[in-house]
């Protein structure tokens, strides 16, 4: 299956820190102007022509990145709780400052648990499960789009910095293996 991937325009985390939003409460933010327009731009990329079914992660900005494609493209839209964000916190309690600290934990143990312990960030497992669990039920078409969020994206190719509405595409059979941690 030939899968192509977009990540989520700019999002404007302002409303939600003007309604005191932690931790899950952030995943709301909705896109800005300049994002909306990044989707619209994006919706263009001619990587797109053919996709049966968009395939969305359901954070606020990707889902609003994936209906101004699915408009656009005239392409049905589907939402896969699994293609969410990395979880900086699995207990979604995350208070400001937490997700960089947990997030140079991360990046420091390279995405794994230290020997013997467990954290509370998501591990580089756990997201490549849920990752190839959402891309298995796909596996009858021939090309889809997935619009879900840079980290994710990660495990695809080690990519180094992705902007917004950024679009690309893969090839997913049972050879498919996940990039792991790559730090550029």
């Amino acid at each position: 299956m030939e899968v192509i991937v977009m990540r989520h325009g700019e999002r404007d985390y302002q409303p939600c820190h003007d309604r005191g939003f932690i931790g899950q409460g952030l995943e709301l933010a909705p896109l800005t102007d300049n994002g909306v327009k990044q989707a619209e731009e994006a919706a263009q990329n001619p990587l797109i022509e053919g996709c049966s079914v968009i395939v969305s992660s359901p954070y606020t900005r990707c889902l609003q990145t994936a209906a101004i494609v699915s408009r656009i493209r005239n392409i049905p839209l589907k939402v896969e709780i699994d293609l969410h964000e990395w979880i900086p916190d699995l207990l979604f309690q995350n208070k400001p400052g937490d997700a960089k600290k947990y997030g140079e934990e991360f990046a420091s143990n390279q995405g794994k648990y230290p020997e013997g312990e467990t954290c509370r960030w998501e591990s580089i497992d756990m997201m490549e499960k849920r990752l190839i669990g959402v891309l298995n039920k796909y596996m009858d078409y021939d090309k889809i789009l997935v619009v879900t969020h840079g980290m994710l994206m990660h495990q695809i190719k080690p990519y180094g910095h992705i902007p917004n509405c950024y679009v690309d595409s893969f090839i997913y059979d049972e050879n498919f293996t996940c990039a792991g941690f790559n730090k550029k």
